[in-house]
């Protein structure tokens, strides 16, 4: 497979309208990173409020309320900041299988946006190779 990454994605953020952060989502037992998205304070408070995983969508310019649709939703237990203040980890527990909005090949919503491991490819081009939970399809 080969890449086709969105470098211009933090311009687009920057243009959303909103002062928002980044935020890395985490699932709290197995410390997998689930997602990188980004929150507005609004969005901050909902999560807390909730105590579930809110954000604000850049290029929606709502919030987020992941699993709202999916069913996917994430409970939140923890936000920790960064020693700047300019970004978040949001600790969360899936309700149910998967984060991500894509699903596998078996139909069922992937655990974690980070399914797919980037290489240099042999052209010069970087390719990606997907992962499973137990290691590298190919």
């Amino acid at each position: 497979l080969s890449c086709h990454f969105d470098w211009s994605k933090l311009g687009k953020v920057a243009q959303c309208g909103e002062e928002v952060v980044p935020v890395v989502v985490q699932d709290a037992d197995s410390l997998q990173v689930l997602i990188v998205a980004f929150a507005n304070q609004r969005a901050l408070l909902q999560a807390f409020e909730t105590k579930t995983c809110v954000l604000w969508s850049t290029s929606r310019r709502e919030l987020w309320i992941k699993g709202a649709t999916s069913g996917d939703e994430l409970e939140l237990l923890e936000v920790r900041c960064n020693c700047e203040q300019n970004s978040l980890l949001y600790l969360v527990r899936p309700r149910r299988t998967g984060a991500c909005h894509t699903k596998g090949a078996d139909g069922q919503t992937r655990r974690s946006c980070y399914y797919r491991r980037v290489l240099p490819g042999d052209d010069g081009q970087l390719k990606l190779e997907h992962l499973t939970m137990s290691g590298l399809i190919t």
